[in-house]
């Protein structure tokens, strides 16, 4: 009988180096699943804009936090053929969930956006996801899977629910707040145009005579939506590289002489 190793996540089949001889003794004993820190709900679907392919909208949550990402199947199929790659000969590799059919009997007579078949897609595509997680209950261990999932779609999410992705994905916090000093001293940009663009935290457009920040990375903010956000957590919400630099997190050029 087979039995999940916590440590090197694998199904071992014979004695586990990392498990002592008691631990073997009990081995054959029914051991407690693992309950998944993530879950995911195939919240619908809809025709792309030119109408040549399906997105599939999914609601992603972890502990209070949840968060919506828009997948096509192609990149479901490429998540599962990135983890069947990861697993290399590893018998975890045998364990994998079915991925649901590209294509059925159905979407072959009716075609690829027959809503029956793409209901009955959205099905299997909520069991892959289910199963999928109580075999690999550990997300934030496997690149692919949490870039799968946590690669967020932020302009459809409100700075409330950025705060709680952020906590969930570990960012977030208080002990990250950072001097109001080195706030304002982000470079100002100049809105030349009527609108430049969305502020993604505010979700309004970033107009001309307005202050406007960029941060290191590149991505711009209404002053005040970022002064507030980085108090919260110190990243940009849309790449999440380090927003301000505060002193000692990195030695200036001419100190490395």
């Amino acid at each position: 009988m087979s039995s999940r190793c916590s440590r090197c996540l694998e199904r071992c089949v014979s004695p586990c180096p990392h498990r002592s001889s008691n631990e073997h003794e009990v081995a054959a004993l029914p051991e407690e699943e693992d309950v998944p820190e993530y879950s995911v709900q195939v919240s619908g679907f809809e025709p792309a804009r030119r109408g040549r392919h399906v997105i599939y909208t999914l609601t992603i949550r972890r502990g209070n936090a949840h968060w919506p990402i828009r997948r096509r199947f192609r990149q479901v199929a490429k998540l599962h053929e990135q983890l069947l790659f990861g697993f290399g000969r590893s018998s975890m590799k045998a364990g994998l969930p079915k991925l649901p059919p590209k294509v059925t009997c159905r979407s072959l007579f009716f075609g690829q956006q027959d809503q029956r078949f793409l209901q009955m897609r959205a099905l299997q595509m909520q069991e892959y996801f289910e199963a999928l997680l109580r075999y690999i209950p550990l997300v934030d261990q496997c690149e692919a899977l949490r870039e799968f999932l946590c690669s967020v779609d932020v302009s459809q999410m409100s700075y409330d629910a950025l705060l709680d992705l952020e906590q969930a994905m570990g960012r977030g916090g208080p002990e990250l707040r950072v001097d109001a000093q080195l706030i304002a001293a982000l470079p100002k940009r100049e809105v030349a145009s009527k609108c430049a663009g969305c502020c993604v935290i505010c979700q309004e457009p970033m107009e001309k005579d307005e202050d406007v920040r960029v941060l290191p990375c590149g991505h711009e903010y209404h002053f005040e939506c970022i002064s507030q956000w980085i108090h919260e957590s110190n990243t940009c919400c849309v790449c999440h590289s380090m927003a301000v630099a505060q002193p000692g997190d990195c030695p200036d050029v001419g100190d490395m002489d």
